[in-house]
Parts: C-alpha cells; structure tokens; sequence
C-alpha cells in the first residue's frame, strides 16, 4: 500500500509540474497557441493537455479564441502577482533569512535596493559603531559592496548615465572614483559573483555582498555581511561567510520566482 501512495504522490507532483510548465509556456507565447504546440512543448498528450487547459479555462486563467482554437492566457494571473506584492514585501519575505543569518554571525547584515541610483537599506541588522548602516539609509552605489552588485547589471549606456547623474565622490580615501577603475572592479564583481567593499564607504568597515534575483533573474537587490576590516579577514571571507551568504541569498532568490537555483535547493 505504501508503494502505492507513493507512486500516486509522485504522478501528482509530475502533473502539478506539467500544469506549471503548460502556463509558464503561454505566458512567454506572444501569440494565443495551438493545442499540439503545446502538447509538444510540455511533453505530454494532446488528451492530456486539453484537459490542463479546460480547467484553466473553467478558473478563468486561460481563454480560447473562437476563430482559430488557440490558447493564451487572461489577465487574471496578474491578480495573483499584484496581491502578492501588496501582502508579501521583499523585506517579508526575507525577513526569517536575515534573522537567521543573525543568529549564526556575530556580524552586521544587510538587505538593499537601489531607488534613484542610490543604495538604499531596505533591511539591516547593523553594528552601532558603523555610521552608515541604518534602515532607509541611502549610499552611493560606487561606494558599496551592496551597490556594485547593483551596478554589475548595468550596460555601459547605463553605468554612464550613473556616473554623470551621481558622479564618483569618494567617501574614503579608498573609494573607487575613476571610471575606469568601477568598470575593472564590476568585471570581477561579473567573474566572481560577489562585491567587496574594502573600507571604501567608511573607514574600518568591509563588507561583501551577493546578489538576489528575481523572476527576471537580473538582481534586484544585494543581501550583504558587514564588520570591522579585522573581523573580515580574505580567509574568514572564503571560508565561512560566502557560503553562508550565497545560500542565503539564494533561499530569498526561490522566494522570488527565480529559476537559476532551482534542483539546488
């Protein structure tokens, strides 16, 4: 008998899956689709995808054109977007994440978005004698760990644009404030997949930052580990913070409807 509801819980989640993959596929489609098109596309039977799109036809998520009998899907699906929005923040959602990473580092962390080209602290559980690390505290981009993730992002026309809005002040006298040396340095935030801030934003802190994607798997926010530079060393760095800090952030990127982690977690 176990066997058997074992074998029925696994058909079940084979189909919740097809089911996902059916409406993910119509919603990239620019055109209503055909019912073999995405029978094909999924891998299942004809039988078996008219039935998937039936019930989403009777939910209202999909709607079939009468001339021609292709599927797309309704707006409806944006409902359930935007109401996730509303009730579920990024901070709501990275909320236990944070705490944990607390729990488990003597250090500061902090969660940041960029609003009018500036870093802003969206969330921060912060060491008191470093300034500049406060809820809703704003930073230059160029000067952060969290900003250069950020940045990493940018094409050229837009890192232009950044520097001729915000230009390249230095807060410290370690603060990167040529052009030439922040694209240098976002090629290796590319390469490596992290950002340091070596003392660049104020003198005696470092900090390193990861990226968090969304579902459009670009970053839209940068979750960071910040201490005194003794407390930071390279080693304690590689060793033990990256790992912790790159799960994390990834654990927030699932939460967020990116795929770029999936089958890892």
């Amino acid at each position: 008998m176990a066997y058997i509801n074992e074998s029925s819980e696994k058909s079940t989640n084979q189909s919740v899956t097809k089911l996902m993959q059916l409406f993910e596929y119509l919603s990239e489609s620019r055109v209503p689709m055909r019912l073999q098109d995405i029978a094909a596309a999924i891998g299942v039977s004809q039988a078996t995808t008219s039935r998937y799109l039936n019930a989403l036809v009777m939910e209202g998520y999909v709607f079939q054109d009468k001339i021609a009998s292709r599927y797309a899907p309704t707006w409806k699906i944006c409902r359930l977007g935007d109401a996730t929005k509303v009730h579920m923040s990024l901070r709501t959602i990275s909320s236990d994440v944070i705490n944990e990473l607390t729990q488990t580092t003597d250090l500061g962390i902090c969660l940041v978005i960029e609003q009018g080209l500036e870093c802003i602290y969206l969330d921060c559980i912060y060491d008191p004698r470093f300034s500049l690390m406060r809820i809703g505290k704003r930073t230059p981009m160029h000067a952060a760990s969290s900003g250069k993730i950020l940045l990493s992002a940018y094409s050229e026309a837009e890192l232009d644009r950044y520097i001729e809005m915000r230009g390249l002040s230095p807060l410290t006298d370690r603060t990167i404030t040529s052009k030439e040396a922040l694209i240098a340095d976002l090629e290796q935030v590319r390469q490596k997949g992290y950002a340091i801030d070596d003392e660049e934003c104020e003198i005696g802190l470092r900090c390193i930052a990861v990226p968090v994607y969304s579902y459009h798997e670009r970053p839209v926010a940068a979750l960071s580990i910040f201490g005194a530079a003794e407390q930071l060393t390279e080693e304690r760095i590689q060793q033990n913070v990256l790992p912790i800090l790159k799960e994390s952030s990834a654990e927030i990127s699932i939460r967020l409807g990116s795929d770029r982690y999936k089958g890892k977690h």
